[in-house]
Order: structure tokens, then sequence, then C-alpha cells
């Protein structure tokens, strides 16, 4: 998974993949990267995918794992029962 987050580019990953939890979190911080660096870019600083993955990981990474624990649901093992 930490190779999607190391280049801005598209990284093809197989079929199976898609369905894959941790996939699809990475996909999201990927693209909450993507939209940190577009509006620093629209305030004027031209940061490298590099910079802007450091810099959004310092400020924003913790607060978005808990929003997404807090927002994502998991099937609880004994509702299933």
């Amino acid at each position: 998974m930490r190779q999607i987050l190391e280049t801005e580019q598209y990284v093809q990953v197989p079929p199976m993949m898609l369905s894959d939890p941790f996939y699809r979190i990475t996909y999201l911080i990927k693209e909450e990267i993507r939209k940190y660096k577009w509006i620093e870019g629209e305030k004027g600083r031209q940061l490298t995918w590099e910079q802007a993955l450091k810099e959004w990981m310092d400020k924003h990474r913790a607060k978005y794992e808990h929003f997404l624990l807090d927002t994502l649901t998991f099937p609880d093992s004994e509702e299933e029962k």
C-alpha cells in the first residue's frame, strides 16, 4: 500500500485489491493529499508530491484517520450470528 502513496500518478493494482479495505483507505488518503496540494497551489505554493505528502501527513493524518474510523462501518462478528 505504501507504494500507492509514493507517487501522485495513478498506480495500477490487481482488480482483487479494489475490494480490500486497506487499499480503499489508502486511496482516500491519496485523494486528500491531492486536494491539499491543489489548495496550496491555489494559495501560490507550488509543492512537489513529496512535500505535499509530508506536510499532509504531519498536519492532517491523525485527524483524518480518526474521521475514517468514526465514519466507516465494519461488520460486528456478533451481529452476524
